[in-house]
């Protein structure tokens, strides 16, 4: 093997080396987000449980609350890079600026039953729930399947 063929073929295996190792810090971030999403779901899932006093855990209802404003904050900065995979819909980069709003809403509606949760329990904080189980509404215009 001559010299300019071995350099041609040490050429072409970095260079697929750096294409596996985008693919899995592609993967990597998919992966993040999917989990970010994965824990908003679980939070509001123990916040429907309190809610419907099914738990007996309405103490815990801020923190859920907060939690829900700090996963949507996180998942918010993990899809501003415009990478579709997993089941990330195309149209999030088409329509960043309903999509980022959507998110903010979420944010802000979490912190507002935080901070209601602190003051007043339950009572005060479950009128303003609403706002926090708004994950069909963006998964029909956001996600496939």
């Amino acid at each position: 093997m001559t010299l300019k063929s071995l350099s041609s073929v040490l050429a072409a295996v970095l260079f697929l080396l750096g294409l596996s190792s985008a693919q899995a810090a592609d993967k990597d971030v998919i992966d993040y987000r999917q989990n970010l999403m994965k824990s908003l779901g679980a939070h509001a899932s123990g916040l429907g449980a309190i809610a419907q006093n099914k738990v007996p855990y309405a103490d815990n209802l801020a923190y859920h609350a907060d939690a829900i404003a700090a996963a949507a904050d996180a998942a918010l900065l993990a899809f501003e890079q415009n990478l579709p995979g997993g089941t990330s819909a195309a149209n999030i980069w088409e329509d960043w600026d309903d999509f980022e709003a959507r998110f903010m809403s979420l944010a802000s509606a979490a912190r507002e039953v935080a901070a209601a949760a602190r003051s007043g329990g339950m009572a005060e904080a479950g009128p303003k729930m609403g706002g926090l189980f708004i994950c069909k509404s963006c998964h029909d215009t956001y996600r496939t399947e």
